[in-house]
């Protein structure tokens, strides 16, 4: 297919926004890695998926755009949306969200404090008759053993 230079810049330009959405799927990852800490598996199918995930992203543009015509500026305007989405958004992205995670974990770690200190309490206060209560348990069932081995022992002296 034979695009005009009006139609070649307009791909240009769809290539590179694509480009600044791959680069923003993958500040998604980063967040999620600085977020929640995971083994190196973990990362790996993650790289595997946003790799699988850029591909898809690229092959979507080229085919709906350029009928699926490989050229060299399809590339170039990529890369050229990934860098300019480093350098105007990137930061802001990775900083308002890691900003927000935090602030989330902290009220929900505030909440769940509060909302189990009644719990925390009164296990605290019958954790003292339970203890007290377990070791009369344990201190009668010691004296019944004890009688019950005396017991047997007067049996035995007896039998013989």
């Amino acid at each position: 297919m034979i695009l005009s230079i009006s139609g070649q810049v307009i791909v240009f330009l769809w290539t590179t926004v694509c480009g600044m959405v791959i680069a923003f799927v993958y500040d998604i990852f980063r967040i999620i890695r600085k977020a929640v800490k995971t083994g190196g598996l973990v990362i790996s199918v993650q790289d595997l998926l946003f790799w699988l995930i850029a591909c898809i992203i690229m092959f979507v543009s080229i085919y709906y755009s350029n009928d699926g015509e490989l050229r060299g500026f399809l590339f170039l305007g990529a890369f050229l949306g990934v860098v300019l989405y480093a350098m105007l958004f990137s930061r802001i992205v990775m900083g308002s969200s890691l900003f927000i995670i935090n602030i989330t974990v902290k009220v929900v770690r505030f909440l769940a404090f509060v909302l189990f200190y009644p719990f925390r309490l009164l296990v605290k206060l019958l954790a003292v008759p339970v203890r007290k209560a377990a070791k009369a348990a344990a201190d009668s069932l010691r004296k019944v053993r004890t009688r019950r081995d005396e017991a047997s022992g007067r049996r035995a002296e007896a039998d013989k």
